[in-house]
């Protein structure tokens, strides 16, 4: 499985939100902002049948190798999520706390 890389490979990159740079500062009570990240780079390099993460992608590379279709190239994308817990006004001014899943990426590949 391909993740952290050099140059342009495949690499997670840390990304900060805030909730008040989004206008949300109103409703949301904590965090004031968390770290989503997310995942940036090429995935083209020469892989080998080790580093597939699924069946699927290596069938589909092999066809992009002996059909040469060079449009069909493997995406740099989120492979690991994990959880952050929102504090949060709700109706009637009630605070509720909520884990959101998938909020932060986590670790990126090549599928």
């Amino acid at each position: 499985m391909l993740q952290i890389g050099k140059g342009n490979q495949c690499c997670k990159q840390r990304f900060y939100v805030s909730f008040k740079a989004l206008g949300w500062e109103d409703w949301v009570i904590a965090p004031q902002g968390y770290y989503a990240n997310y995942c940036r780079g090429d995935c083209g390099h020469h892989r080998t049948p080790d580093t597939f993460v699924t069946y699927h992608t290596h069938v589909i590379e092999e066809v992009r190798k002996t059909q040469h279709l060079s449009g069909m190239t493997p995406c740099c994308a989120p492979l690991k999520f994990s959880s952050m817990s929102l504090i949060y006004y709700g109706p009637e001014s009630t605070i509720i706390k909520r884990d959101l899943p998938k909020m932060v990426v986590d670790e990126c590949g090549c599928p």
